[in-house]
């Protein structure tokens, strides 16, 4: 049987995915290269001139239903992907962007070399002033290693099944172009500062001035000019942003030649003690708890891609009607636009760094933390995936990258450098890293196992047994994984292997399984120190039908409103 998601039929494949990506810079000048691409695939060298082109539809990766492929790239192998078009340039620099392609790639415009990136989750820009012309073509040259090689992968695996899913390479995210004057806006970085009614903004580009407004709804709130690229926004009577209010402001940069669009919330992360003494995380200095569901982002027709928009908003309005406050992004990075929809409605983020590196070592992993030997040494390297310094080196790369592109959105709370020893290593030296880049959010040092202390939670991972509160420490107690309970569908998913933690072939009989597991293993410990639970997961994926959805997203297998009420109970016993 073939899924598609009520989505797959209204893609413009001409046109897929046209919104503007990054809402936190966003000026006039957008082009939209997304569509019908041509692709081949070598063992090396340079495009094979007795070798047919193939039409593939972008952003879509290969190897997915809605790129019109099917056909997965393996290591040592090469993707290429080309693009004609016309361009007719407005301003004096003109600017070539990639959302993510997966997972390294060089960039030729009309034959010449205009840049390279390496990893598969990150945006990168190029300027293409001297190589773009009225009519064009574009050159990728794309190699992915998936899970054997340097770089992070994810869930993505070669020999995928159970929890580790189809592989995909190539562009995945839109491709973009625009055009900028020389005295432009070309990046911001916004920090909230609620307890001093402030917002710090850093700018970059080259401009003798530049004028900063705000708007709080229709009104005026602040208006300033500066010639520095550092500047402090005071913010009086602050409306401040939540799950229940997800207040955004507006606000605009003006220099000699442009204006962009930006926005910011106020919001406060951190922990806080109620009344017995527990540590609780809090957001606006009250304490909050975190009801979440683990998210992969994978699309049964899209892989890595969301079909449109609209998709997006489903995932997060169903959300957000079963009474789930909180999203954890697991081992995936979306693009820019998915953080903008969480920042408008509402949504918390606990953002995971994808985890990468070498083959991981099973026992390590997954058997031996199961029964108890949760703490083995990071310093393992090569056990853990991380054995060559060039390894190492790259998992920095891309960590530094990712909190770069997400610095700004205002629903990402904790930062995840590690899971379940997943490519893990120095996780105190990490945890400091991440700490001294971003001082505003908490981290979740090693989620699930092999915790060396460090962070902000005690984060725990319960599927085989019923979940204790364990001997409180310094940090917040987390139950950053539980469930996993397994009901198929029957029409909704392509399973061919049903992967799960306890299978149940009766969606009644799943419903109050699953219903009792919030009673017992989160309801029932928030009293003792239970400050936050992430249920896996949102949706089947694969093999994975554990998900509150299908895998085509059209069958919501949980009962709404009784998950809502349940989730209700949590927000409120931790109130009392």
């Amino acid at each position: 049987m073939t899924l598609f998601s009520p989505w797959a039929k209204s893609v413009d494949l001409k046109n897929p995915l046209p919104e503007y990506p990054r809402m936190q810079l966003r000026r006039g000048s957008f082009h939209s290269l997304n569509g019908i691409w041509e692709y081949q695939i070598t063992h090396g060298g340079e495009p094979d001139p007795n070798k047919g082109w193939s039409r593939i539809i972008v952003p879509f990766a290969l190897g997915s239903k809605l790129s019109g492929t099917d056909v997965n790239l393996l290591p040592r192998e090469v993707l290429w992907m080309r693009k004609q078009f016309s361009y007719q340039k407005d301003n004096e620099r003109t600017f070539l962007n990639f959302e993510a392609v997966d997972q390294c790639c060089t960039v030729y415009l009309n034959g010449i070399e205009v840049g390279s990136h390496a990893g598969g989750y990150t945006p990168f820009s190029l300027n293409v002033t001297e190589a773009i012309k009225p009519e064009n073509e574009l050159l990728l040259r794309i190699t992915d290693d998936s899970d054997q090689g340097l770089y992070a992968y994810g869930k993505q695996k070669i020999e995928n099944g159970g929890m580790w899913y189809t592989p995909s390479a190539g562009i995945w995210q839109t491709v973009w172009l625009e055009d900028l004057p020389v005295h432009a806006v070309e990046d911001i970085k916004i920090t909230p500062d609620c307890d001093r009614s402030a917002v710090y903004l850093r700018t970059a580009g080259d401009f003798s001035q530049i004028v900063i407004t705000v708007f709080a709804g229709e009104e005026l709130v602040h208006r300033g000019i500066t010639n520095k690229k550092d500047y402090t926004i005071p913010i009086k009577d602050i409306h401040y942003w939540s799950p229940e209010d997800p207040f955004l402001y507006t606000m605009y940069l003006q220099t000699e030649e442009e204006t962009v669009k930006s926005y910011f919330a106020m919001r406060k992360f951190s922990s806080m003690r109620d009344a017995s003494g527990i540590l609780r995380f809090a957001l606006n200095g009250e304490p909050l708890f975190l009801s979440g569901l683990l998210d992969q982002g994978y699309n049964c027709d899209g892989l890595l891609t969301y079909p449109s928009e609209e998709s997006m908003i489903a995932d997060l309005k169903i959300t957000r009607e079963m009474g789930f406050n909180m999203i954890r992004k697991h081992n995936k990075v979306e693009c820019r636009r998915w953080y903008y929809l969480c920042d408008r409605y509402g949504i918390l983020v606990m953002q995971d760094i994808p985890g990468g590196g070498g083959p991981y070592d099973f026992m390590r992993t997954a058997v031996l933390p199961t029964i108890g030997f949760r703490k083995l040494s990071d310093k393992e390297y090569e056990k853990n995936g991380r054995g060559s310094e060039e390894s190492r080196s790259a998992y920095y790369t891309e960590l530094y990258q990712i909190l770069d592109m997400l610095y700004n959105a205002a629903c990402i709370f904790a930062w995840v450098p590690f899971n379940e020893g997943w490519g893990q290593f120095d996780s105190v030296a990490v945890t400091d890293a991440v700490r001294e880049y971003d001082t505003t959010r908490l981290i979740d040092s090693a989620s699930g196992w092999h915790d060396m202390g460090a962070g902000d939670f005690n984060s725990r991972h319960c599927y085989f047994r019923a979940f204790h509160v364990p001997r409180a420490d310094s940090r917040i107690l987390l139950l950053s994984e539980f469930g996993g309970y397994t009901y198929a569908e029957k029409g909704h998913h392509e399973a061919a292997n049903l992967y799960g933690y306890k299978k149940f072939t009766d969606k009644a009989n799943w419903n109050a399984a699953v219903l009792k597991l919030f009673e017992h293993d989160v309801l029932h410990n928030i009293p003792k120190g239970l400050s936050g639970s992430i249920y896996t997961q949102l949706a089947d994926v694969e093999d994975e039908c554990n998900g509150l959805l299908s895998a085509d997203r059209r069958i919501v297998k949980i009962d709404v409103r009784r998950m809502r009420r349940l989730n209700e109970r949590c927000y409120r016993s931790l109130k009392k």
